[in-house]
């Protein structure tokens, strides 16, 4: 019933909807991973102003991009990259170019009911004015499969009530989410050991190179932070990364070569394939990922 259903306007609303940051153009890239890990429909945990001891469950049941509400995943068209291309609003009357898009909001059900349920101490440390006032901080919890757990913190806009749409004359709450905040924790089979190494990668894709960080390391994946530097650039799972890592010592660097597994807002997960030596790919044996991954773990010891 809901992939029939696009957006109504936010006309019936007596306030402007918020835009983004300094009223800007929105990073697209986030909001791909956002719609991906916070889709329309999808049951999510949130606790309210930090207190994670406070979590209750919600479910985002519409997007407000630029003022318009989309009902539907299908009122986003994407790119053959994935991106966000054309948003469709009014029974798709409306189609708002992504490249203009400068204000994106999540629409969720007020839950202040579920505070009853919650004991006197947990409470107390909720607002008096209840925890969905302007201002207030959410998170947003979200399982996001074989990749692990997505979160992102949301500001309350206001509380509204639609005069119109699938949800008309029921009260709802309209969340800005912060797009810096939005991160994923993946999970891995192995045990990961968080590191701090900057490398160079050469980003066959955009055939440049560019400056990343390793941030963490298991038997045989790496993490890697890419937007540390200026603008990250687009990745998709199966794309190769050749990385230089230099370890401080003229005898310990590693020309590495490896495989986009994973991939969000700002990171990506690479599962290493081997090395080059004497100009020519060797794959990693056992010995030798032991040897670059103590390497990685004492980096500036």
């Amino acid at each position: 019933m809901l992939a029939s259903l696009f957006g109504k306007s936010l006309g019936a609303l007596k306030d402007a909807p918020y835009t983004a940051q300094g009223g800007g153009k929105i990073d697209l890239d986030r909001i791909r991973a956002l719609i991906e890990f916070f889709p329309i429909g999808k049951k999510l945990r949130y606790y309210p102003e930090f207190n994670q001891d406070i979590v209750l469950d919600t479910l985002i049941v519409a997007y407000c991009a630029n003022g318009f509400f989309l009902y539907s995943m299908e009122s986003i068209e994407r790119d053959r990259d994935g991106l966000p291309a054309v948003l469709r609003a009014n029974e798709g009357k409306i189609r708002l170019p992504a490249a203009k898009l400068s204000a994106f909001q999540l629409l969720v059900p007020d839950t202040s009911d579920l505070e009853m349920k919650l004991d006197y101490m947990r409470r107390a440390q909720l607002s008096r004015s209840g925890q969905f006032s302007a201002g207030n901080s959410i998170s947003l919890i979200s399982n996001a499969g074989v990749k692990g757990v997505s979160t992102v913190d949301t500001e309350v806009a206001r509380q509204i009530v639609l005069r119109d749409g699938p949800y008309a004359h029921r009260n709802m709450v309209l969340l800005t989410p912060d797009l810096a905040t939005l991160s994923v924790s993946d999970q891995r089979r192995k045990p990961r050991t968080r590191i701090n190494v900057p490398v160079t990668v050469f980003f066959p894709v955009e055939n440049h190179n560019g400056w990343c960080t390793l941030v963490d390391v298991s038997d045989a994946e790496v993490r890697l932070r890419l937007d540390e530097h200026g603008p990250a650039p687009v990745l998709r799972e199966g794309d190769a990364l050749i990385i230089d890592i230099r370890l401080g010592e003229a005898e310990r660097c590693y020309s590495v070569n490896g495989l986009v597994v994973r991939c969000s807002a700002g990171t990506c997960v690479l599962e290493l394939d081997g090395q080059f030596l004497e100009g020519r790919f060797v794959p990693f044996s056992p010995l030798d990922l032991l040897e670059l991954k103590a390497g990685l773990l004492n980096y500036g010891r």
